[in-house]
This record gives structure tokens, sequence and C-alpha cells, in this order.
């Protein structure tokens, strides 16, 4: 037998550990199975609008994805429906995840903000998944980004497949 540093151990209980608290795969937005499961409703406004005047998608959680006021919304509908699981300070417990700092980025960095929404709808809260209006699960998404440090920006978030899909979950460049 060979003999393994306990290190190793420890590094393959994280990623069973993470494996577990992530869930059940959810479908890609956009994809057919995610369509076919209307988990993201179709959005025209602002995300339409970005469209016809030309403007590029935003690419990372770094360029302003979401307003402030949504952030402020978010934090209420968090508090009321998140905080018994994920606690108020959004550092989770023993059986639910932290969604701040170095654990949510573990879980969720080279990931889309669109698996991030689709998640959370379809799983959260755990005693009625998919109970909220889609806005206000855009709104609790709007207050995990800025509890983060990903800063907010002039528009909201859409629930929009394509959008929400290209806009990736990175640690901030340069660190």
């Amino acid at each position: 037998m060979i003999a393994r540093p306990r290190s190793s151990f420890f590094v393959l209980g994280l990623l069973a550990t993470a494996t577990a608290c992530a869930g059940p795969s959810v479908a890609q937005p956009g994809s057919p199975a995610a369509q076919s499961g209307g988990s993201l409703p179709e959005s025209g406004g602002a995300e339409s609008a970005a469209r016809e005047s030309g403007s590029a998608l935003a690419e990372s959680v770094w360029a302003g994805i979401y307003s402030q006021q949504q952030a402020e919304r978010g934090a209420a509908h968090y508090l009321e429906t998140c905080s018994s699981c994920h606690s108020e300070d959004l550092r989770g417990n023993s059986n639910a995840p932290s969604l701040i700092g170095s654990s949510f980025m573990f879980l969720w960095g080279d990931r889309s903000l669109g698996d991030l929404f689709t998640s959370i709808q379809t799983l959260m809260p755990t005693n009625a998944p998919n109970s909220l209006p889609p806005q206000s699960y855009l709104d609790i998404l709007a207050f995990i980004m800025e509890s983060n440090g990903f800063p907010p920006g002039t528009s909201e978030l859409v629930a929009d497949p394509a959008f929400l899909g290209q806009i990736m979950i990175t640690a901030r460049s340069g660190l």
C-alpha cells in the first residue's frame, strides 16, 4: 500500500464536500432542458434595449451588473426567506453553505451567474423551491453579489438566460 500524506485526504474530503453541497446538477441556461423547464422567464425590458442599442453583454460580475436598489430589495427578501438557513451574515452553517467569501468562490467561481440563479430558483428555499417570483430571486442574487463585493451598476439584473449565462463569477483580476 502506498502511504499518502494527510493533506491528500483533506483535499479529497473538501472536494467530496463541495460536490455534495453543490446539489444536483441543473440545466445550463439557454439549453433545451432549461427552456423546457421554464426556470428562467424571458425578459424584454432593459436587456432588449441594450441589445438593440448595440451594447455588448457584460462578461463578469465586476462589470456592474445589478443596481444598488435591487440589492437593497434583495437584502429584505434574503432576511425573510434565506437567513434561517444561510444566517443573517450569509456565512451559512453546517447544513447550508456560505454565500460569501472564499467558500462562495470555491463553489461558484468560474461558473456563470445563470448557473447560480438557476440553482437558487430551482432549489431554494428547500421547503418550497421555485416559490418566489423570479424578480425576488434576481433581487436576492443582487444582494449576494453586493455582499461579495462585486460592484453595482446602473441597471438591474434581468431573467434573461443568454445574459445571465454570459456573466462569469470570477475573482478580482490581479489577486
